[in-house]
């Protein structure tokens, strides 16, 4: 198979795991087959499930059970007094029996145990289960020093969406592009951007937002259907570069935090940014150089 093809192919299926891991958080509580779950994602179930397995380092049923006990667990966290039953079948669960099994098989620790972590605790669980699976399987090609830039203003012209960056990411990106090609002219785009931010003033999934989109020459002239545009401030960013597969820019991310950390650089309340240097189209996965900017202080 010529390598263009076989890069179209990957970059296809993570967009079709991603479509079906949104699915899959937004239809929780339901009952879930694989072949519906494939179809949504525009695939077959017999591919489905090996493609799913490769890209993401679980089964989507084990993705489901996941989600399903993050679920649970934010709502055994929120109300303390809650009834662990209903909790259990609010989530997708038929018997509360069948969910204190898996709940201890997956954790070591019952939901009664988790209620008495105390938040640190009960926030430590929730975000080890909240992982992504392949993390600990893949290193990344990461530069272990970073430098403080000044990073001047951008036009920027996104589609914007809300949900976990690595699931969300990609179908961003695959919708964003017919849009941009189809009303904005090729020499005006001056660079392909990624921005992410939490925002904490809203709750689960809404409080996670992505945008991907183009930084043009200057301000679009005109409404563009289905996209939006505002000014990136500009300001100092802790300068990181990735060499390698985009799926490794959340797990590269992960690191850049807590060097961060380490290093007591403080931070400021802004998108970090995803500034790709290459054309995936021309440019093997291996040789893929991502600049990742955090915003600081």
């Amino acid at each position: 198979m010529p390598v263009s093809k076989r890069k179209y192919q990957s970059q296809f299926h993570r967009s079709q795991i991603g479509r079906a891991q949104r699915y899959i958080r937004l239809h929780v509580s339901e009952p879930l087959s694989l072949s519906q779950i494939a179809r949504e994602a525009g695939s077959s179930s017999y591919h489905f499930a090996r493609l799913f397995l490769a890209h993401s380092g679980e089964t989507p049923f084990d993705f489901l059970r996941r989600i399903r006990l993050i679920a649970a667990l934010r709502m055994l966290q929120e109300d303390p007094e809650g009834s662990i039953a209903e909790i259990a079948l609010s989530v997708g669960y038929e018997t509360p029996s069948a969910f204190n099994k898996v709940f201890k098989k997956t954790l070591q620790i019952s939901p009664s145990d988790f209620r008495n972590l105390g938040k640190d605790g009960q926030y430590e669980v929730i975000y080890r289960l909240s992982r992504p699976r392949l993390e600990k399987e893949i290193t990344v090609n990461l530069t272990r020093n970073f430098e403080i830039i000044d990073r001047p203003s951008t036009h920027f012209v996104f589609l914007e969406k809300h949900g976990p960056f690595p699931e969300i990411a990609p179908p961003t990106w695959e919708e964003m592009f017919p849009l941009i090609n189809g009303q904005l002219d090729q020499e005006r785009i001056i660079s392909y951007l990624g921005l992410s931010t939490i925002d904490k003033s809203k709750k689960g999934e809404e409080a996670m937002i992505y945008e991907a989109g183009v930084g043009v020459v200057s301000p679009p002239d005109k409404t563009l259907k289905g996209l939006q545009y505002k000014k990136i401030k500009e300001g100092k960013y802790a300068r990181f570069l990735l060499q390698g597969p985009y799926a490794q820019i959340w797990i590269a991310f992960n690191e850049i935090f807590k060097t961060l950390a380490d290093k007591k650089v403080e931070l400021r309340p802004e998108f970090c940014i995803e500034n790709y240097l290459n054309d995936p189209k021309v440019t093997p996965e291996d040789q893929r150089q991502t600049e990742l900017l955090v915003p600081v202080a």
